[in-house]
């Protein structure tokens, strides 16, 4: 027969194993939930475009705002085309903003700092359209730059004025909302691969002609189309950039 004192010197070292068991476990269970919080640095690839030539910066770095301080900003530099040049960033948010400098303090210094942008889910793979803003920085549209979201031989086209618009290409139309972003595939062409374009913006309770022309099919390659109402003659504007065949990886 087990005395109680002999049954309480068995029972306290399993207890105290229990007790050190349990302790490991919930240790562990907080590390990998704390791992579970911390997302992993995200690598994106991005691709600079000035919307007018004022705009354009060859002296441009892209920063990830909540890095640590020791870490320098990426050259970016804002271009008036586009060709298959890219930056590279490292993000652990995805928040961009970028300045004239390398250097962290100058994301505190407002002269300093060109605009800021917050790329969507998904998009690690960009074309960063640098618009004119009121507050004398750009607003950045950011443009998913993936084969599967813009495949060659198409247009994305944007409306970026107050009023609706219209493209026509041959007899096909395309409308746009105010602020409606459309991705045109495969636009129709006539006889010599060219579509005959013809542009409207509706105002007056009436549609206006804007342009007209020819427009080549983009072939392997694609174009920005962006609709936005002039600043100083206020008239609604189109505007277009050739870019060239979308690279690989097929989509980041």
């Amino acid at each position: 027969m087990v005395s109680h004192s002999a049954a309480y010197l068995i029972q306290r070292p399993l207890l105290m194993i229990r007790k050190t068991l349990t302790l490991a476990v919930i240790s562990i269970a907080a590390v990998i939930s704390l791992n579970a919080q911390v997302p992993a640095p995200l690598r994106v690839e991005i691709r600079m475009l000035a919307f007018s030539p004022d705009l354009q910066k060859k002296e441009a770095f892209a920063h990830d705002p909540v890095v640590d301080a020791a870490t320098v900003g990426v050259p970016a530099p804002i271009k008036t085309y586009l060709n298959h040049q890219f930056s590279t960033v490292i993000l652990k948010s995805r928040k961009i903003a970028f300045t004239t400098k390398r250097d962290r303090e100058s994301l505190k210094t407002a002269s300093d700092l060109i605009g800021e942008v917050t790329l969507p889910e998904g998009v690690n793979s960009a074309i960063l359209l640098f618009l004119p803003d009121q507050a004398g920085q750009c607003r950045i549209m950011a443009i998913d730059d993936s084969k599967r979201a813009f495949p060659a031989g198409s247009f994305h086209a944007t409306n970026l004025s107050p009023l609706p618009v219209k493209l026509m290409l041959e007899q096909k139309a395309f409308d746009f909302k105010p602020g409606q972003v459309t991705l045109i595939e495969d636009p129709p062409v006539r006889e010599g691969g060219q579509s005959g374009m013809r542009t409207f913006v509706f105002k007056d309770n009436a549609w206006a002609p804007i342009a007209t022309g020819l427009w080549p099919h983009p072939g392997d390659a694609r174009s920005l189309l962006v609709f936005f109402q002039n600043p100083t003659a206020g008239d609604v504007q189109l505007r277009s950039f050739e870019d060239v065949p979308p690279r690989a990886p097929a989509g980041l």
